[in-house]
């Protein structure tokens, strides 16, 4: 179903629009104020606009002009009377899609009406595409020979075909953002925005104006309106990683948007509903969290309509190879290299204890690839060399999970910056700007080398 917004302060001209567009498919909303009709397409866009360039309360102009900021893909035809083409035309300029002038025919408007309902289409698949060009094969790599990973993949199926609120647990790596976006993927709202929010990067200070948006002068620094991020999920879905992270207070205004998908931004008065789908991610114990007053209770039943957990890759060691032959072939096309690996290679991947879970296995087969001369073969020697002191299952099996982990994420910069040192013979600088970080956090690295003195 399309919907088409028309604005008109003549109430007659968007019945008549309405009468002249009625066909299926086709759904009409109509607005004679331009301030309901503007927030209503900043809650759910719609996926075309037709928008009158006079209008009392905010000029044509005005409208397009926040409604394209914040959609640019929706398309926009102006209805112009005679004397005012020369700013339908300037519009155009700046991005409208069309004008059309004042009385127009029939046909004109039907015209105008499937091109932009095909112009908007078109975006979406061309969004779509580029999606998936971007996460090659992140939603192939969930697919699984694990019995308690295939089980959470048909929950997750059949989440998806419903507009339910999602809540997916796993350690960190475990690859819960790319299944929040095979979810959304599959859903019904797949032709909407995509919104991932870290809740953990979220200053506490402004976490409301982040979440919520603010009117201008709300506070300090407000010199201009705001709209909040979970407005710009209006449509599709909004993703809430790591939502343990979020403070007390941030959970209380959350939840009363949970409850009645209505935000109101900081400093303002009115709220606007916004249509999204919330799916939601933590590698916490929630349960522990609300045990301990550190979670709100009602907040963690709201979310947790559906829960998913993520197992990690220890405890699905039958995934380790298909995993890892499909990374290798995803960067090997990358890369614009032929490399194959040895039965070897496999068997030792089997022999890692992968603290960091699948993003663990995707960074070295990926820095394996990197590293490789062209139409090379990748051997157990390769993975016990990138272990650079000991991530082996008999190594750090004994310790605790997040000892484990530390100390596998230390052993790894290590071993890194030590070969990318090599390599450049010597030169911090040149080691520095090869690896993307700066000398202070290079010789950070270097320090974790045993016997090291490195001194900035």
């Amino acid at each position: 179903m399309s919907t088409v917004f028309v604005f008109d302060d003549e109430p007659a001209m968007g019945e008549n629009i309405r009468r002249l567009l009625d066909r299926p498919g086709v759904r009409i909303e109509a607005f004679t104020n331009s301030l309901e009709g503007l927030r209503a397409a900043e809650a759910s866009p719609p996926d075309a606009v037709l928008l009158d360039i006079r209008m009392p309360e905010l000029s044509g102009e005005e409208v397009f002009a926040r409604i394209h900021a914040a959609y640019p893909a929706v398309p926009v035809i102006f209805l112009t009377a005679y004397g005012s083409v020369e700013g339908a035309v300037l519009a155009m300029r700046n991005g409208a899609f069309d004008y059309l002038r004042k009385p127009f025919r029939r046909e004109d408007l039907l015209l105008a009406v499937q091109r932009a309902l095909a112009h908007r289409e078109a975006k979406r698949e061309a969004e779509d595409l580029k999606g998936r060009l971007e996460a090659l094969g992140e939603a192939d790599a969930l697919e699984s020979r694990s019995p308690r990973m295939a089980a959470e993949m048909e929950k997750a199926r059949q989440a998806a075909a419903s507009d339910a609120t999602v809540l997916i647990t796993g350690e960190s790596g475990t690859g819960k953002e790319v299944l929040a976006r095979w979810i959304h993927g599959r859903s019904p709202r797949r032709a909407g925005p995509f919104v991932p929010i870290d809740c953990t990067a979220l200053p506490s200070s402004l976490v409301e104006s982040e979440l919520f948006g603010h009117e201008k002068g709300a506070f300090t620094g407000a010199v201009a309106p705001k709209r909040g991020l979970i407005e710009s999920a209006g449509g599709g879905t909004l993703f809430l990683d790591e939502i343990g992270d979020l403070p007390l207070d941030g959970q209380a205004r959350l939840f009363r948007f949970v409850e009645e998908r209505e935000v109101r931004p900081v400093g303002g008065l009115a709220s606007r509903r916004v249509d999204c789908r919330i799916v939601c991610a933590t590698n916490q114990d929630l349960q522990e969290k609300v045990r301990a007053q550190g979670f709100r209770e009602e907040l963690f039943f709201r979310l947790a309509v559906v829960s998913l957990n993520l197992p990690p890759l220890r405890d699905r060691p039958e995934d380790i190879a298909a995993l890892a032959r499909f990374f290798l072939q995803r960067y090997s096309r990358r890369y614009g290299k032929s490399l194959s690996a040895s039965p070897a290679f496999y068997g030792a991947l089997l022999e890692r204890a992968w603290p960091g879970n699948v993003r663990e296995l995707k960074n070295l087969v990926e820095r394996l690839v990197v590293l490789r001369e062209d139409g090379g073969l990748l051997d157990a020697g390769d993975v016990k060399s990138s272990a650079s002191g000991g991530s082996q299952k008999g190594d750090l099996s004994r310790l605790a999970w997040r000892a484990a982990r530390e100390a596998y994420l230390e052993s790894f910069e290590a071993g890194y910056a030590r070969a990318v040192l090599v390599r450049c013979g010597g030169n911090v600088s040149a080691a520095a700007r090869e690896a993307g970080v700066d000398r202070k956090t290079f010789y950070a690295m270097l320090r974790r080398i045993p016997g090291s003195r490195s001194e900035e």
